[in-house]
């Protein structure tokens, strides 16, 4: 009799098991690796994946602003970018010919060592005279270093009204 019994809770185990082995594997989408191609199923060909997209902080001056000088530029880094020694990286500001009118580091405005977003600023002084038109080229600061040592140089573009 105790045989008899050992012998059923021995196959109730094996049924348990295959039956949760069989529903972990029964979804093999779930358990495959993502693949950098996917397939169009209207067309039955091959696309690429979109791009990652760069993030970028957010400053206080927006596509097309009229801007005097002196500005303050405030940059919330929005946890996007790191700061480098309190820094989160630089500012140009450029006319519509080409030719640079100010440069200004983007400093942190208190604590920058957090996890999250931090605030950065600098105060551009510039002459705009007979200018209309021109561009702020906002850069991060990728550290020092070779190769993989230094992070990736990202910059944006934003354009402005003189």
């Amino acid at each position: 009799m105790k045989k008899i019994n050992l012998i059923y809770i021995v196959l109730i185990c094996i049924f348990h098991i295959s039956l949760h082995s069989c529903k972990n594997h029964s979804n093999p989408e779930k358990n495959k690796a993502p693949i950098p191609e996917q397939v169009d199923k209207e067309n039955t060909t091959l696309t690429e994946k979109e791009p990652k997209q760069t993030k970028y902080p957010t400053l206080n001056i927006k596509s097309n602003d009229r801007i005097n000088s002196p500005i303050e530029i405030k940059v919330n880094s929005e946890g996007v970018w790191l700061a480098n020694e309190g820094e989160l990286g630089w500012i140009q500001l450029i006319d519509d010919k080409g030719n640079e009118l100010a440069k200004g580091i983007l400093s942190a405005d208190g604590d920058w060592m957090k996890s999250g977003p931090v605030m950065f600023s600098t105060t551009l002084t510039f002459d705009s005279k007979n200018i209309k038109t021109g561009k702020l080229i906002i850069h991060n600061d990728p550290g020092e270093g070779d190769g993989d040592e230094a992070g990736e140089s990202i910059s944006f573009e934003i354009p402005i009204i003189f």
